[in-house]
């Protein structure tokens, strides 16, 4: 696979090397999605798409195209939802946000691990991950039956201030409020060692019962929903090409979860 792309005549598509990895790996992490090269049930499904250098062969920027989630490990995140408690008599009515853990997007597609090179002009980052997207879409419309009926992708969320691996995960105001009370370690570590399946190892330790959001601290609750620094570029490419609040969030961080529906 190596192909040009329009409003980049100096890029090129092309799949993903062996010489990569360690360099795609650190810009990963960096965005927030802890990437590990350990092998998973979907890693032999996932596309990589690599946005190159057109002299140099250089990457600039990745991202992960994954045919179909949770067939064979299950993918949990939050579903953030809205319960009312109402008494006509006592003139009382009052809603509460709620986080219930499950695995609603059984089946869908995702975009996973969008990242490019550190340093990069704002607007640079935007149009490459923009370039990458479409090309997984175009990807995708050419071959329907291989995909889900829905596009996802996970967006990093707060951070108090920057960080790397376990020290993140303790600067993220969701984690500490509600994560940090039901796993000792930290989520990075369950990255490490599991890659794609820490999500199913750490839920498996997390409250099933719905939660109210109300019991989490202020900084918690603040943070449900929001895209971190590191996630702004690759937010800001997603809404350029339609995607929207999939009314779900990241067990980790809290951060949304986004989608595009297909068909």
């Amino acid at each position: 696979m190596s192909e040009a792309l329009m409003g980049l005549p100096g890029q090129r598509l092309r799949a993903k090397q062996a010489g990569d990895e360690a360099q795609l790996m650190h810009w990963v992490n960096q965005t927030g999605f802890g990437l590990s090269l350990a092998e998973t049930p979907e890693s032999d499904q996932a596309e990589w798409l690599v946005l190159a250098d057109a002299h140099s062969d250089s990457p600039l920027a990745c991202l992960r195209l994954v045919p179909q989630l949770g067939l064979r490990l299950p993918r949990y995140s939050y579903h953030v939802g809205r319960v009312v408690h109402a008494a006509a008599e006592l003139g009382l009515f009052r809603t509460q946000r709620t986080l219930l853990l499950g695995n609603d997007h059984t089946g869908e597609s995702e975009l996973a691990d969008l990242a490019c090179v550190p340093g990069l002009p704002a607007e640079l980052q935007v149009a490459y991950l923009r370039a990458l997207v479409q090309a997984a879409l175009a990807r995708m419309a050419a071959a329907p039956g291989t995909y889900g009926e829905t596009l996802i992708v996970e967006l990093a969320g707060l951070r108090d201030h920057p960080g790397e691996g376990a020290e993140a995960d303790s600067n993220s105001p969701f984690w500490r409020g509600l994560g940090a009370h039901f796993y000792a370690g930290q989520p990075s570590q369950a990255q490490a060692r599991f890659g794609d399946a820490w999500r199913s190892h750490l839920a498996a330790l997390l409250p099933r019962q719905t939660l109210y959001l109300s019991f989490l601290s202020e900084a918690a609750q603040a943070s449900v929903g929001q895209v971190g620094e590191a996630g702004q570029a690759a937010a800001a490419a997603l809404a350029a090409s339609g995607f929207g609040d999939a009314q779900h969030v990241r067990i980790d961080d809290g951060g949304p979860l986004w989608q595009l529906r297909l068909r």
